[in-house]
């Protein structure tokens, strides 16, 4: 009876050996992730969408400032941002409004980074010479440029460093003189009571000061943007209930993000961890499927929103060094004339992008369904077939070793 035993075993190992081969062949293969470059080059399709005509995003220099860094840090040319229709350049955009804004220190500042972002020289930017305009809006008794309000003495700061010259020092001494007793900082020329600031203001605060060289007021800073954090891992404008339950938005996000790069930090890092999520986290969860971001509590993405958030998912402060690749082109898949795409991981980034080295991001861990058409059920059937086989064949086995060993 052993001998039968033995026998019908064997017999089954050699049957069952294919179908356990068979059934250990996956079905379906893991999701490829999104990186955050993918992500940033969905974002910046979006805005390619909602270019106008003007070359500008909403007829903005902030807006189309940022739409520029962005493009450049995504590794893209931004003298391409001519809209899905081939109309008005970006720059050229700047370049025209930049005229208008000569007395403001925030925007030419700006666009002094988006010159530079571009490889192109502030000096001579279509004729003009931004850095000129800058230098005559810096008051040097009181090191303020322009108003001196917390965001025009930035953008003027990081401007200068971004173009390779030498910050006034009292320049980073006044804007290092606008931060609150609470380690933030707040819009306007001058501090104001703890709980005043806001994420943005000390952000921004945080990130010239870092390109300047100067660092003494990190510690405050970082502490502020620390007691900001939500739970989603997010950061709102301010986390006060004054005006409603504060959320988390793409916006403040994204500066915060920059702002923690700029000053040396891993914005994945316990410290900014909220359990398992962080900014990066919250960032990716918002964006929509056509790419774009929406603010809280608005049915639809829009451009004011997302156009700060590539560079911030590249992890590019502002006067960082970027490098683009010339003539790469964003995609124009969200253009009217394009066909749809069907997800976010869809789009693909120029090769420029990948030299990057942007990791997916480690809380995905979909794996993609299974398609109309898929092979699954009928090996499933096919496995459910071999096995009845397997037991009849057993038991036919069985009997005719028995007979053959004249055992019962």
């Amino acid at each position: 009876m052993r001998r039968l035993v033995v026998a019908s075993a064997i017999l089954a190992t050699l049957l069952t050996m294919p179908l356990s081969l068979a059934a250990a062949t996956p079905t379906t293969h893991p999701a490829t992730a999104p990186t955050d470059a993918d992500r940033a080059t969905e974002a910046l399709s979006y805005l390619l969408a909602a270019q106008r005509a003007d070359g500008s995003i909403d007829g903005s220099i902030g807006e189309t400032a940022d739409f520029v860094i962005g493009t450049a840090a995504a590794g893209y040319d931004p003298s391409t941002l001519t809209g899905c229709s081939g109309g008005t350049g970006a720059l050229s955009f700047l370049a025209t409004a930049s005229d208008a804004a000569g007395g403001d220190a925030a925007k030419t500042g700006k666009t002094v980074l988006a010159v530079v972002a571009a490889g192109g020289d502030p000096t001579n930017f279509a004729g003009r010479d931004l850095l000129a305009r800058l230098a005559a809006l810096y008051h040097d008794p009181t090191g303020a440029f322009g108003d001196g309000s917390t965001f025009s003495q930035a953008f003027a700061i990081m401007a200068v460093v971004a173009s390779g010259g030498s910050v006034p020092a009292g320049a980073s001494a006044e804007l290092a003189a606008l931060q609150d007793s609470d380690g933030s900082w707040s819009y306007g020329a001058s501090p104001v009571p703890a709980g005043g600031g806001d994420t943005n203001s000390t952000a921004i605060a945080l990130m010239a000061l870092d390109a300047a060289g100067v660092h003494s007021a990190d510690a405050a800073g970082l502490a502020y943007l620390a007691s900001q954090q939500l739970g989603d891992g997010g950061f709102p404008y301010q986390n006060s209930s004054a005006l409603g339950p504060p959320l988390s938005d793409p916006d403040s996000d994204a500066i915060v993000l920059q702002a923690l790069v700029a000053a040396g930090q891993d914005p994945v890092a316990p410290r900014w961890s909220k359990g398992p999520n962080d900014v990066l986290t919250n960032l990716r969860a918002d964006q929509g499927a056509d790419g774009g971001f929406a603010y809280p509590g608005n049915k639809s993405e829009n451009a004011f929103t997302t156009s700060q958030v590539p560079a911030a998912l590249m992890h590019v402060p502002y006067a960082a060094n970027v490098h683009s690749t010339p003539g790469a082109s964003i995609p124009t898949s969200d253009c009217p004339s394009a066909s749809p795409s069907a997800s976010t991981s869809a789009r693909a980034s120029p090769s420029a992008t990948a030299s990057l080295n942007q990791t997916p991001p480690p809380t995905s861990t979909e794996s993609a369904p299974s398609q109309p058409g898929s092979s699954a059920p009928l090996l499933a059937a096919v496995i459910c077939l071999a096995f009845g086989l397997l037991g009849l064949a057993a038991v036919v086995g069985g009997w005719l070793l028995s007979t053959r060993l004249g055992k019962p």
